[in-house]
């Protein structure tokens, strides 16, 4: 039973992940060249979306990569080498919670921007973004230095890169590690949705002039809100099974929980990619946008019309009116 489920997981791992990653990493292409476009660049917000869809990039690209070799074929290159080990566990405690703070400061940067206070809403600007970006990742580069300590290859039935549990170091380690992604990441993402909320609804009863840029600062909200509450749903299951690894249990090394694990990690790895989909369903400006590159792409600034007749080819530019024709070998 315990072999046909693993079975089962690594199938389901082998469907999904591959399509996980293409999608992840076109969506969050896109996701960097919109943007980063002139309409969006200037706003705080976009900032943060802009380091999440980097961030996003690489886990799809690489580090998704490692765990289809792992839980789909079973083959597991942190299992030779203590090296390889350390740094993957490194990468991946580090991408997602870098990824899920990049959403928490967005969250905190739209309180700001929907503030009535004209103090708060100064905080919400290019700058303050930057800086709270470099000061993010400087921290969790620090922070997960940790994890170069507590994980290790270990033998127990079979040689596995994990963390070793029942050292007390670990378990602080492990512990302050949850408590940032489990329960402080979510209650500020959610706090700080209602508090914005809450201002939102406070603005509505001022003479407040709309402008393009306060319409662009609310449909941004719009993008948070509707990332946040995805995130959350689809993270869920998985920090349920990861909180179970602060204490030393039994059922860690049964397959069941192996199946387990490796099962929730595909709603977890489907949050690199709903980012796009989400932005383009609440956000005009961003379609918008989005149409634009697509019609920059397939709209050339002269269109040039080929017209092979016999063993000449006749160029037209409509911009002048000018031909060229030049005989073919």
């Amino acid at each position: 039973m315990s072999n046909s489920l693993l079975e089962l997981a690594a199938q389901l791992t082998r469907i999904f992940v591959p399509i996980i990653i293409i999608i992840g990493v076109l969506s969050n292409s896109l996701n960097i060249i919109l943007l980063t476009r002139p309409a969006l660049i200037n706003h705080a917000c976009s900032l943060y979306f802009i380091a999440l869809a980097i961030t996003n990039t690489f886990y799809s690209s690489l580090l998704l990569a490692v765990n289809l070799l792992a839980d789909g074929y079973n083959l597991d290159p942190t299992r030779y080498s203590s090296v390889f080990c350390k740094i993957l566990s490194y990468l991946l405690n580090f991408c997602p919670t870098l990824s899920v703070y990049f959403i928490v400061f967005a969250s905190i940067d739209r309180y700001f921007a929907s503030s009535i206070s004209a103090r708060r809403r100064n905080l919400s600007n290019v700058h303050v973004a930057r800086w709270s970006i470099a000061i993010l990742i400087i921290s969790f580069v620090l922070f997960f230095t940790g994890t170069l300590i507590s994980f290790d290859i270990s033998y127990n039935g079979e040689y596995r890169c994990t963390i070793q549990s029942d050292i007390f170091f670990n378990q602080i380690f492990l512990t302050v590690h949850l408590a940032i992604y489990v329960i402080i990441a979510p209650i500020s993402m959610i706090l700080f949705g209602f508090l914005t909320i809450y201002n939102i609804k406070q603005v509505r009863f001022l003479p407040v002039r709309i402008s393009r840029y306060r319409r662009t600062e609310g449909q941004l909200s719009r993008m948070l809100f509707l990332q946040v509450g995805t995130h959350i749903v689809l993270t869920l299951p998985f920090c349920v099974i990861f909180s179970m690894l602060i204490l030393p249990l039994p059922i860690q090394q049964t397959e069941n929980f192996q199946f387990a694990y490796i099962i929730c990690k595909i709603p977890f790895y489907f949050t690199v990619t709903t980012s796009f989909f989400l932005y383009v369903l609440s956000a005009r400006v961003y379609r918008e946008e989005l149409i634009r590159l697509v019609e920059t792409i397939f709209k050339s600034r002269f269109y040039i019309s080929l017209f092979a007749t016999r063993a000449t080819v006749v160029i037209t530019v409509p911009s002048n009116g000018h031909r060229f024709s030049f005989e073919t070998s």
